[in-house]
């Protein structure tokens, strides 16, 4: 069975010569929520937006499902299975959570009702107040209705930008939990996420990139225990054995900060 996802020796960056992501790899399993992972500035945003077309990629490819989709436009990825949820601006604010979601099924030119029926019994809250405009709608909400629009695509593949941004502790546990209702449906889950501690809760596994390049690709379970995350959040060495933990703590603290 091919990858899901594949990612490989991906160079991209906005202006030409000047890369941000800087010959990134990393390959994500059917039915795995992978999250990636690093300091500010690590190119985590842009590496997952060149994957859904929305940066310029001047090397490496991508590849979904076996199929190269490298040089495919932003706005045919949802029809050949990936879909993207942008960190902001993903709902239309003066529209209802129904119309949101009609709009979503409209542009797919599939029925309305076939589409919306299992998104709504996945988002009972959504489906409680569909009739409610986006834009009166929680943090936590909004980005409900932003994977459940994502997923009247029925995707392969859901790519997610910094989901929990915004949100308080709570409401981010309840957003991340709700993708393992989603890979549960069969599809395949890529989230930035700068919240470590939620990050690793909810992933099979994680990249730590840095600079534009993964640096460490391991389980979720391995990277909670590993002193080199914070090394690379932090830039200074620290031991292994006694100040893991406190290592793992000032990792968590420091990445829930940044944004």
């Amino acid at each position: 069975m091919s990858a899901a996802l594949s990612i490989e020796q991906l160079v991209a960056g906005y202006e030409p010569g000047l890369p941000i992501v800087r010959g990134a790899s990393l390959v994500v399993q059917p039915g795995e929520i992978v999250a990636i992972l690093g300091p500010n500035g690590a190119g985590k945003s842009t590496l997952v937006k060149a994957v859904a077309g929305l940066v310029p990629i001047s090397g490496g490819r991508v590849l979904l499902h076996g199929d190269d989709i490298t040089r495919v436009p932003a706005h045919q990825m949802v029809h050949r299975g990936l879909a993207f949820v942008p960190q902001t601006e993903n709902t239309f604010a003066n529209l209802s959570i129904a119309e949101n979601l009609e709009l979503a099924a409209a542009l797919m030119k599939a029925s309305a009702r076939e589409r919306l029926d299992p998104v709504y019994a996945m988002f009972p809250d959504l489906a409680r107040q569909r009739s409610l405009r986006a834009g009166r709608l929680s943090g936590g909400q909004r980005q409900m209705l932003a994977v459940a629009r994502a997923l009247i695509a029925r995707p392969r593949v859901l790519v997610l930008d910094e989901p929990s941004a915004g949100l308080s502790p709570k409401l981010v546990g309840e957003v991340l939990a709700q993708l393992r209702e989603v890979r549960a449906t069969g599809v395949t889950v890529l989230l930035v996420e700068q919240n470590v501690k939620a990050a690793l809760a909810v992933a099979d596994r994680a990249a730590v990139l840095v600079e534009g390049v993964e640096r460490i690709v391991a389980p979720s379970a391995e990277l909670r225990r590993d002193a080199r995350m914070a090394e690379l959040y932090l830039g200074r060495h620290v031991a292994t054995g006694a100040a893991t933990s406190a290592a793992t703590g000032a990792v968590t603290n420091a990445a829930t900060r940044a944004h």
